[in-house]
């Protein structure tokens, strides 16, 4: 008789019914890490680490290296991310020093987070590549105050809007297709649409009127996002929106603070990257397969 199984993934939130054959699929996919529990309908919960039918997954995993699926793994210095982000916050607003500071600082981030396995990740672009991302982002966001106080003002915020939506989903696939990994086999673009992309942002501001709904709407925002990364490897953001909402509250409060800023800025930062679990293509595909088997 085939047991039902049951399992937490990495965000907490418990799964289920499931048969050992999905269960050890979703295992190699990465939403499920050792320490995870898991348990058959009626038994006791114990890690999925220690379940003799999965704890080889995970040595094999391991041994693969680059090769294998988890979670992105970050490792940012708090005083580091804290003036390098306060540089480019300035940097994008002045505009001409944009493109430096912007591709400066997307470098830093991406020298700062690795692949299961830790292959760590590099930025390889150049000026003459991204040059009018930033630049354009920063004139976006001037095309509305410019205007303020002239009759064209509901005008211009359309086209600063417009624009500022375009250059985003066009910086994202600039973004992943710079992407690199230190052992290499990493190539990525964005499929995403920027009409798609203004759909997601008119659903997260109408959902600010529900008081809380915005988590989940920015959860599932931030899950097509990771899912419209195509190429050698496959993105899921596997965080809830209770995790949002509580994080997001807690790091609004730190900056009323002010003090605890640089640490809850951190903080934030690499549980967000930590919620986006990577696989290689064959694998995210052998586990598409298993489930629907």
């Amino acid at each position: 008789m085939a047991w039902n199984y049951y399992f937490k993934d990495r965000s907490g939130a418990q799964n289920g019914p499931v048969t050992l054959e999905e269960l050890s699929a979703l295992a190699q996919s990465g939403r499920i890490a050792p320490d995870c529990l898991v348990w058959a309908e009626g038994g006791e919960p114990k890690p999925a680490g220690q379940h003799p039918a999965l704890a080889g997954l995970f040595v094999g995993r391991a041994a693969a290296g680059a090769g294998g699926a988890g979670p992105l793994e970050p490792g940012f210095p708090v005083w580091g991310l804290f003036w390098r982000s306060i540089v480019f916050i300035f940097g994008m607003a002045l505009i001409i020093p944009a493109p430096w500071v912007g591709l400066w600082f997307y470098r830093f981030i991406a020298d700062h987070v690795a692949l299961p396995g830790g292959a760590r990740l590099r930025l390889e672009s150049s000026i003459g590549e991204s040059w009018w991302l930033f630049a354009g982002l920063g004139v976006a966001e001037m095309i509305g105050p410019a205007f303020a106080d002239s009759g064209g003002r509901g005008a211009a915020q359309i086209v600063s809007l417009a624009l500022s939506i375009w250059l985003t989903v066009r910086l994202i696939d600039w973004f992943c297709r710079s992407l690199r990994a230190e052992r290499g086999g990493l190539s990525l673009f964005f499929e995403g649409g920027a009409l798609a992309y203004f759909g997601w942002i008119v659903l997260f501001s109408l959902s600010i009127f529900t008081i809380i709904g915005w988590a989940w709407a920015l959860k599932y925002m931030i899950r097509w996002l990771c899912a419209k990364v195509s190429g050698t490897h496959a993105f899921e953001f596997v965080g809830t929106g209770l995790d949002l909402l509580w994080r997001i509250l807690l790091l609004t409060l730190a900056f009323a603070f002010v003090l605890p800023i640089p640490w809850a800025l951190r903080w934030f930062i690499e549980w967000y990257v930590s919620q986006i679990v990577v696989a290689p293509r064959a694998v995210q595909q052998a586990t598409a397969q298993a489930l629907a088997a």
